[in-house]
């Protein structure tokens, strides 16, 4: 089966997943029965293009990485903005993986809605959508006959979503804790190795781990509209990311990670939700957690998330030192699951 996609938003995700598929594309063939075509990319800084014969992908990652227009691909025509792709593309499925917005999640949001309401398939690696819209996204692509896709959203790669939607049947979430940023972690254990706060960041930003605002990071943002994001699909809470008891590590100095580790402990940003009799309430603050504890092992860009149910107890995934690549993972694991839902309707 042939899949004509679409990039909206072509930064360090989507090319590492471009090259993915280059990469992988017999073995896709082989293993699926999947093709992909490209049929349009939008960007923000290196125009926008659509085609009706297929885009070279490799040449298309080439050509924003020597920061030149898209519109120097063959067989292309220019188009006018993002929606314009969303609109015009012949796409099946679209993949958002524009910035981070804290504020509303736009307009990654009116991207995917624009989708959604076409009957198109799609997957995003963007929390704010998540954070934001996911009752109305959901119910747009149940009503078109859509796939709604967003496993690269929280944790990278690692199944979280999927795990709990395909594994977990049955099960009630009723809360969970985690260490959900890769940026603060890096730089929290950087500085229990010595480093500095402003050295470790640097290293986040580049190795590509970093939001393109790093404050998003730093004042716990980032993590809280992951918590936000948990907590709507796997609790169904309707939460909102202003409605989360928020504070990063901008204030955490060398002086407090010398402090902990004198009592065995390290500091943490972690993320919390639990559910009560008033719904679920949030939380992102730093935390002391033992150096022995699920958390407190966690080094450089790892993650954990430990999620409470009703019938399977705790239930702890950890992922190891994650990049840019685990991301892109996700967004060919959605892709393979669209394909299988599409191949079995």
């Amino acid at each position: 089966m042939d899949l004509r996609l679409a990039f909206i938003g072509f930064g360090n995700v989507a090319r590492s997943f471009a090259r993915i598929l280059a990469a992988r594309g017999n073995q896709l063939n082989e293993e699926h029965r999947l093709r992909c075509i490209t049929t349009a990319i939008a960007t923000g800084s290196h125009g926008s293009v659509t085609s009706k014969d297929g885009l070279d992908l490799l040449a298309a990652v080439a050509l924003v990485e020597r920061g030149s227009q898209l519109t120097e691909l063959p067989r292309c025509q220019p188009a006018a903005d993002s929606l314009a792709v969303v609109n015009e593309s012949r796409a099946d499925v679209v993949f958002e993986t524009t910035p981070l917005d804290i504020n509303s999640g736009e307009p990654a949001i009116t991207h995917i809605r624009a989708a959604l309401t076409r009957g198109l398939h799609v997957i995003t690696a963007n929390k704010g959508p998540i954070a934001f819209a996911y009752s109305e996204l959901k119910a747009l692509a149940e009503h078109h006959g859509g796939q709604f896709r967003f496993e690269g959203t929280v944790m990278d790669g690692t199944p979280i979503f999927n795990l709990v939607e395909l594994c977990l049947a049955g099960t009630r979430v009723l809360g969970f804790s985690g260490v959900l940023n890769s940026t603060t972690n890096l730089i929290l254990t950087g500085m229990e190795g010595g480093q500095s706060f402003e050295k470790s960041l640097a290293e986040a930003q580049r190795r590509g781990i970093a939001e393109a605002n790093a404050d998003y990071d730093v004042d716990g943002w980032d993590a809280a509209m992951k918590t936000v994001a948990l907590a709507n699909v796997l609790m169904n809470a309707e939460a909102r990311p202003a409605g989360v008891e928020r504070s990063g590590i901008r204030d955490i100095s060398i002086k407090d990670v010398e402090a902990a580790a004198v009592s065995g402990n390290v500091i943490r940003l972690v993320a919390r939700a639990d559910r009560s009799g008033n719904g679920v309430s949030l939380v992102v603050r730093p935390e002391l957690v033992s150096r022995a504890s699920v958390f407190g092992s966690l080094g450089g860009t790892s993650n954990a998330l430990v999620i409470k149910t009703d019938l399977m107890g705790e239930i702890a995934v950890i992922e190891n030192d994650p990049g840019v690549e685990q991301t892109a993972y996700a967004l060919l694991s959605d892709l393979i699951s669209v394909h299988k839902a599409i191949h079995h309707a």
